[in-house]
This record gives structure tokens, sequence and C-alpha cells, in this order.
């Protein structure tokens, strides 16, 4: 199974920076983009979920991600972004080509990144370890964590091209936020306790394989078409 390459812009902005850059962020600068790399199939823009009453509330992460028809064309919307990089804050991680290298057969009816919620694992891994990490990651863990947790609406797993150190991003979907809250409950479910443990073996101790690992809920804010 093999998706379109994506590009994923991640940057946090102010709340009180919200209202107007998101004006021009979804009118202007994307329908821009979008129209400039016709190649680009779908734009979708999403903020960070579950912030409230947290100081998170202030300065929440947002994601864009572009769906592009072929890695070339997602190479050519790279360029394009690059020459206007001022659109983005200061501070932000440069836009990312990522490649799907792992889905799960459950997909969403209408396919990947309608208008749904999902959590985000992102990490990174010791060059060494890499290979490793992912055969038991994609053949062990995933099938599992999705067997476990019927409500997911599908699952894919990214890694990065072109970065260094490579980074690897897991998307698991969910129907509608009551269904993203009801899915990590039961990933967190006393029977998954050995597969969630399982986890540690890669990320702790003296020198754990993964060197950085982030993990957060997303809701859509932005859809174009």
């Amino acid at each position: 199974m093999s998706g379109r390459p994506i590009i994923v812009v991640s940057f946090q902005l102010d709340v009180e920076k919200e209202a107007e850059f998101s004006e021009f962020y979804h009118h202007h600068y994307l329908p821009d983009l979008m129209r400039d790399v016709p190649q680009i199939v779908s734009a979708r823009r999403y903020q960070e979920h579950h912030v409230e009453g947290s100081l998170k509330y202030y300065r929440k992460q947002f994601l864009t991600i572009l769906e592009c028809d072929s890695q070339a064309a997602a190479q050519t919307a790279l360029a394009a972004m690059e020459r206007q990089s001022a659109v983005v804050p200061a501070g932000a991680e440069p836009p990312c080509l990522y490649l799907e290298r792992w889905a799960h057969a459950r997909v969403p009816v209408d396919g990947s990144f309608g208008s749904r919620p999902f959590f985000m694992v992102s990490v990174e891994v010791d060059a060494g370890r890499e290979q490793a990490f992912n055969d038991w990651y994609e053949q062990v863990y995933l099938p599992r964590n999705v067997a476990d947790v019927p409500p997911w609406a599908g699952c894919r797993r990214y890694g990065s091209v072109g970065r260094t150190p490579a980074r690897y991003l897991t998307l698991y979907e969910a129907h509608d936020l009551p269904g993203l809250d009801q899915s990590l409950e039961m990933m967190r479910a006393p029977f998954r306790l050995k597969e969630n443990m399982s986890w540690k073996q890669w990320d702790t101790g003296a020198n754990p394989a993964i060197t950085w690992e982030d993990a957060a809920s997303f809701k859509p804010i932005f859809r174009n078409p």
C-alpha cells in the first residue's frame, strides 16, 4: 500500500495572532500556493487539541499537511514554499517531505486526511538501531495497537526525506473528537499494559534507541478542497 507524498509544516502561534494569521494563511497563502503548484492535491490544517487549562493554550502547535500527486511534485512545492519562507512564523521547522512506509488496511471511506482529528506520534531514532526499531514497530506494535483499538478510522506511518536526523510520524485518525478520546482511552486500557510497556525498551536506559519523541492530538481547522 502506498499513499501520496505529503509535506508537513509545523509551527507554533501565540493565541493573539491566530485570527489574523489564519485569515491570511487559509484564504490567500494556501490557495495561491495550490494555484502555482497544481500538483498539490489537498491542503489540510490542524491545531493542537486538549490544551485547554494548560499554558499550551496560549501558544498552540499547528500543522499543515499538503498531499501531492508525486514526489517530484512535492519537491516543486517545497521549492515554491522556500521562496515564501517569510510567511511562516519565526522559529518554525522548515517544511519537510514525508513518504508513507506503512498503512493499516483499515481506511476511512473517503480516504486519508478528511476532516478528522488524529493522534500523532513522532520519533527520531539512533541510526544504528533504526532498522530494528522500525521492524518491531511496523510488524508487531502497530498491528496490535490498531487491532486493540477498533474505533481508530485508520493508521499510517511516514518517514522523512532529506532530513537529518530522519523523523517518523505515525497518524492515528479518529472519526470525530469523541472517537479520538475513546480511542486514546482504549490505548491506555489495562489489558494493553504489556504492549505499552514494550515501548520502554526503546526510549529508556543509558543509551536509548529513540533519541527524540513527541505525541499530541490535533483537530482540523481548514480543508481545501
